[in-house]
């Protein structure tokens, strides 16, 4: 896909510390400059303020009206549960760290928007294999998140090659009510490529920053202090570079190719990156004393309109974003 503006949504930012990982690395796969097109307004290397109108790198959305930011598109129609009531975004709620319920970001997507959902699972059995599962209670968060997101539109799913991303997918359509039972009659991609080690270009050294930075240091912290602060760089690709490749190879096409909504399911150590870029750094998942980290089912929405326009919003599935 050819990716446009760049709209960010800018919140305060807290810091905040970290916890152990939840998924295997992966060989990380030689970077490559991500394919962009000439005709955006805004260099999309640079996230821009949108709550700025004087910056002149903010780019201009045109439209026919706006709510708290979210542009409305001149042809987005109306409401299609109700064809008779004009479409109108509803009002982002962010918590202090940054981040908004999914079901309310869900509710700001306009007729002529599309969204691609990517997030942490589901809380998992003890354990970081390809087959631990989700335990009942990550099933049971699942289905919320999924009854969140109940209307007609068409979702489709996909995860890692792990068990419990794709228990994840499954009942999160379940709580939609879009399939009666969680088997292998499930339908969804895998895409294996979506795990903390896309972002990882040297195993040997991050785990040396693990070995050296104390021992309450794991790979979940290094993660935090580089995407956030830029610290251990050498051992990670280029952040900027390395989430358009994968925005532009993976989790979204052109937008006359995606269906209406897709959830994609994957790990702590990549939605971390992902969301800290995209966000350019305002939800806040930065490393700080204590023990906290990304909660289980929080990511980002990528929304697209039908000019290939992309804006983000960091979102939480349950209550907080944070463990």
């Amino acid at each position: 896909m050819k990716l446009k503006n760049l709209l960010i949504l800018a919140v305060p930012a807290f810091f905040w510390a970290a916890c152990s990982s939840d998924s295997e690395s992966s060989p990380a796969q030689p970077a490559v400059t991500p394919e962009i097109s000439s005709a955006s307004t805004a260099d999309p290397t640079i996230p821009t303020d949108p709550s700025n109108p004087t910056d002149p790198t903010n780019p201009i959305v045109e439209s026919s009206a706006s709510v708290d930011g979210v542009p409305l598109s001149s042809d987005a129609g109306t409401d299609p549960t109700d064809p008779g009531v004009p479409f109108v975004a509803e009002e982002l709620v962010y918590d202090t760290i940054g981040f908004a319920d999914i079901g309310n970001a869900f509710r700001t997507v306009a007729p002529d928007e599309k969204v691609v959902f990517i997030m942490r699972h589901a809380e998992r059995e003890s354990g970081v294999g390809r087959e631990v599962p989700l335990t009942d209670n990550g099933k049971l968060q699942a289905q919320s998140v999924g009854q969140k997101l109940i209307s007609a539109d068409e979702f489709v799913y996909a995860h890692t090659a792990y068990v419990r991303t794709k228990e994840t997918a499954c009942n999160i359509a379940l709580g939609r009510g879009q399939v009666q039972v969680c088997d292998d009659s499930f339908v969804s991609d895998t895409i294996s490529q979506l795990t903390g080690g896309w972002f990882v270009k040297d195993e040997d050294l991050r785990d040396q920053y693990v070995a050296e930075t104390g021992k309450d240091t794991n790979t979940s912290v290094i993660v935090s202090l580089w995407a956030y602060d830029g610290q251990f760089a050498d051992a990670f690709y280029d952040l900027e570079e390395r989430s358009l490749e994968v925005i532009n190879t993976y989790l979204i096409k052109d937008y006359a190719e995606m269906p209406k909504a897709k959830v994609i399911i994957s790990h702590d150590e990549f939605v971390v990156p992902l969301i800290a870029w995209a966000t350019n750094k305002t939800a806040s998942i930065r490393y700080h004393r204590g023990r906290w980290w990304v909660n289980y089912l929080t990511g980002l929405a990528i929304i697209v309109n039908s000019k290939n326009e992309v804006r983000y919003i960091g979102i939480k599935g349950l209550e907080t974003a944070t463990e």
